[in-house]
């Protein structure tokens, strides 16, 4: 009877992860497409206007105190705000609740974003915007790192917090809504601040978000085989 019940458990296992494979890989072709796009008018110096009306758009809000309220978002899109949050949250994953593979994952989304984010800077050479900047910056602007790193690590987080909160009674779809309103929060203050084009952001956001479903795929199949 054990037996049978292992057979029969393992088509629904395996049309599951399936299903989340497909709908993984589908975003991820999306994604990409977008970020090849974006690479292209980059390339071919087609982002200009784009990038100015955003820009202009958004930075037309300035004020003093949205001013300081970009200041703390983008602060929480910095890597020693991210190192410390991976740290405290992977030492709760692994010594509290022996998660093991959580923890490298995490560790994974954040360093694999930021690794790769490097090469992508150097590969393209984009200067950052010749505005005033409202913060420091420095090396070169496409993709945005900000926008990259948050959109894995932050993903990865959000996602992991709602592994662990689905099945209890309260709802967890808030923290989808919540890890995607911080993303999106980050990329509009590097805009807002000067430092990044509209472009660099959203292909931050597209290459981020096709790392952080790597490493989510990846736990997944790690757990199929535990």
């Amino acid at each position: 009877m054990a037996a049978q019940k292992t057979v029969s458990n393992s088509p629904k296992k395996l049309t599951k992860f399936s299903k989340s494979l497909i709908w993984g890989l589908s975003i991820s072709v999306l994604l990409l497409a977008i970020f090849a796009k974006l690479s292209n008018d980059l390339l071919y110096h087609e982002l200009e206007t784009f990038d100015r009306v955003i820009g202009e758009l958004i930075r037309g809000f300035d004020t003093p105190y949205l001013t300081s309220v970009a200041i703390i978002i983008t602060h929480l899109g910095s890597a020693y705000i991210e190192i410390g949050l991976m740290f405290i949250v992977g030492a709760l994953l692994w010594f509290r609740l022996n998660h093991t593979w959580e923890t490298v994952l995490l560790a994974i989304s954040f360093g694999g974003a930021w690794l790769l984010n490097t090469i992508l800077k150097e590969l393209f050479h984009r200067a950052r915007p010749d505005i005033v900047h409202l913060v420091k910056a420095g090396g070169y602007s496409f993709p945005s790192g900000h926008a990259m790193v948050a959109t894995a690590f932050y993903g990865v987080i959000g996602y992991l917090l709602w592994l662990h909160l689905r099945n209890r009674s309260k709802p967890s779809w808030y923290i989808i809504v919540l890890t995607f309103a911080l993303i999106i929060m980050i990329g509009i203050s590097r805009i807002y601040l000067g430092v990044h084009f509209a472009s660099d952001v959203i292909a931050g956001y597209a290459s981020g978000g096709v790392w952080a479903i790597a490493c989510i795929i990846g736990l997944k199949e790690i757990r199929k085989y535990k």
